[in-house]
């Protein structure tokens, strides 16, 4: 892989990890999110009680590729600065989340498991946290576009956790 002067990874190639990293995220999610694609998961999710603040459906995508934009330019950045340990963490941390956005779905629809989905939402807010943290001495930019997801995160997993507590008698039919 071809570095610059800096010691961080060539514009190319860090363009190449972070969106390819964030277009993998967003397949893995919408293998099990609910839509044309699955009638029966949108069937299911459909027959959900949730609460009042659940947002339209339309707002999901919208907020999904604002936020993966944020981290692609993120991981960017960060695959473009100088090597060092909290560069490493912070990378360490993206790939983390990016695993958990994908991962999400598949918990939370794929499995119909609302209980896990909001565990594992509120795992990912963990990493995303961290992510934040751990970014903002390599660079102030790449940390503050994580914090989109950490306040969308924090948001999910109440939503999640609503969801759980007003369906936990719902079979995974």
């Amino acid at each position: 892989m071809a570095s610059d002067a800096q010691g961080g990874l060539s514009p190319g190639w860090a363009a190449g990890i972070a969106v390819g990293a964030v277009f993998a995220a967003l397949l893995a999610g919408k293998r099990a999110s609910p839509g044309p694609d699955h009638p029966r998961t949108q069937r299911w999710y459909k027959r959900l009680e949730k609460p009042d603040f659940t947002p339209p459906t339309t707002i999901y995508p919208i907020a999904w590729t604002a936020i993966q934009a944020a981290l692609a330019y993120g991981g960017y950045r960060l695959l473009r600065s100088e090597p060092t340990p909290d560069r490493t963490k912070a990378l360490a941390l993206w790939t983390i989340n990016q695993v958990g956005i994908g991962g999400w779905s598949e918990v939370f629809f794929g499995h119909r498991a609302p209980g896990w989905g909001t565990i594992a939402s509120a795992g990912l807010g963990a990493s995303a946290i961290g992510y934040v943290a751990t970014a903002r001495p390599t660079d102030k930019v790449a940390s503050d576009l994580g914090v989109p997801l950490v306040a969308w995160v924090a948001f999910a997993t109440v939503l999640s956790e609503e969801i759980w507590r007003k369906n936990e008698t719902v079979t995974a039919s």
